[in-house]
């Protein structure tokens, strides 16, 4: 149970904590909204979110004793870890050079906002079908299809925290320091590349 927990966690952080619309929009929103602007993007996140979370576990579930199918599942969501830690160095190399202050006009509200910004992220789905569907079928394996419920908060907190804590920088007119943003992105490569490799391996072994 631990090492799911640790594993849910730590691939939930190298999303939630990773440069993306939802953290640019939050800090544009926090500007004169402060955290609540965070909080609410957050809760329409949730909203389009947790029924995809339903969905994939009730498809799974049924199919979730095919061998074929949870090696296969395996195998893709480590290759897709490993493509999102590549992505993450090419964010690290233009942090590095100074490149990409990105400035959003935001029209919306912050849940309407959380809500459209999670809908239409192509990386939003394909991570939930590829290592989110890894991280499901491991849950249910541990505990059956009501476990994903259970365990959905231990994913979703960090959106929460993350999109409030930088709302609220924001809003007081912070943000973080290019080294800080360069270790918190070097963390998360290696956390992908770590469970990149061992999904690929336990799936082929």
């Amino acid at each position: 149970m631990l090492n799911l927990i640790v594993e849910i966690v730590s691939l939930t952080s190298s999303g939630a904590l990773s440069p993306g619309p939802l953290t640019f929009s939050a800090i544009v929103l926090g500007m004169k909204k402060g955290w609540k602007a965070g909080f609410l993007e957050a809760v329409g996140h949730t909203l389009f979110e947790f029924p995809l979370v339903l969905l994939i576990g009730v498809g799974s579930s049924h199919i979730i004793n095919n061998e074929f199918f949870l090696k296969m599942t395996g195998i893709v969501g480590g290759l897709a870890l490993i493509i999102f830690s590549i992505l993450l160095i090419q964010d690290l190399i233009s942090l590095r050079r100074g490149d990409g202050e990105r400035i959003l006009k935001i029209s919306g509200g912050p849940i309407l906002t959380g809500f459209l910004f999670t809908a239409l992220n192509p990386y939003f789905i394909v991570w939930w079908t590829t290592v989110g569907l890894k991280l499901i079928i491991d849950i249910i394996l541990a505990g059956g299809i009501l476990f994903v419920i259970f365990l959905y908060p231990i994913h979703v907190w960090m959106d929460y925290l993350w999109l409030s804590l930088v709302s609220y920088l924001s809003s007081k007119g912070r943000k973080l320091g290019v080294k800080i943003q360069a270790g918190i992105l070097i963390i998360f490569i290696i956390i992908l590349m770590y469970y990149g490799i061992k999904f690929i391996i336990e799936s082929v072994i």
